[in-house]
């Protein structure tokens, strides 16, 4: 049955439309040190949906730029290339995920994680004194790492209800109860499409390794921030985990990353108003 089931998710992958031909330029351009800015921006500017959608955001709470920004060249002296980057890239990939509804998965609440997990990812980044213009970086990131798990939301609804019901009677890991079941764990559902999409690697790495760490090789310690980003998020009961085993990061994630979890207590006490300024990158 799992096999039949792995060919469902592996033809519905291949079914999943590409990026647009705008957000591929973009990750093109910038895998190219020595790409011009202004390519990038022309790039970006002739996309008028990607180009509203970026401003939209720039203009979010988020940002708390305090004036309205209404060119992306503006946008570009204010916060930087790899910022304008990520973001046109973060919203070519929700408009690719269009959201279908979910009567028994709470999808709008793995939303709420991912968001809160991308929030928390951008303050331990910043409390581990990582610089400050890979800040966005990681939240970027932490947004994206639950891709293959919402990508199962929407389109095998019936068969994770399978796997969450199992995990829970059986006493599995959610990991061990996907294999099971699905015969992939949603990590690696995630990994088909960053390479559909021809994500860069660092996101791709965070989509397969966030929960594996110690796999990612040169993006482990971005990894064990996710990590931790996403258990602080369903420690404090931020958006969907139905309940299901809550297992600690681990020592080695903190000692790789630098912080302690008493460190980070302060830091995330304005987490609820960060992910309110937030909203905007999941919101439609």
């Amino acid at each position: 049955m799992s096999e039949t089931i792995k060919d469902k998710i592996l033809q519905s992958v291949e079914k999943m439309p590409s990026l647009p031909l705008t957000a591929l330029k973009v990750l093109r351009l910038a895998n190219n040190l020595n790409s011009p800015p202004q390519e990038m921006l022309e790039t970006i500017r002739v996309d008028p949906v990607i180009t509203a959608k970026v401003l939209k955001m720039i203009n979010s709470s988020y940002f708390g730029l305090g004036s309205t920004v209404t060119d992306l060249r503006q946008a570009l002296v204010m916060l930087g290339m790899n910022t304008i980057k990520n973001l046109a890239l973060t919203s070519a990939l929700l408009a690719t995920m269009k959201r279908k509804k979910c009567s028994t998965l709470d999808l709008d609440g793995l939303w709420l994680h991912s968001l809160a997990t991308a929030v928390s990812s951008k303050i331990i980044a910043s409390e581990a004194g990582l610089p400050l213009m890979s800040h966005d970086e990681y939240f970027i990131i932490g947004l994206l790492h639950n891709i293959g798990k919402i990508f199962i939301f929407q389109f095998l609804e019936d068969e994770y209800s399978d796997v969450l019901e199992s995990a829970k009677t059986k006493g599995l890991s959610l990991s061990e109860s996907e294999n099971d079941i699905l015969s992939m764990t949603s990590a690696e559902i995630g990994g088909l499409l960053a390479k559909k999409w021809q994500l860069p690697d660092n996101i791709t790495s965070g989509i397969l390794y966030n929960q594996n760490f110690s796999e990612a090789k040169d993006f482990s310690k971005m990894c064990a921030i996710i990590k931790i980003a996403s258990y602080i998020s369903t420690l404090k009961e931020i958006g969907w985990s139905d309940g299901l085993l809550l297992v600690s990061p681990g020592e080695d994630a903190y000692t790789l990353v630098g912080v302690t979890f008493e460190e980070l207590e302060a830091p995330m006490i304005g987490l609820p108003e960060q992910i309110e300024n937030a909203k905007s990158f999941i919101q439609e």
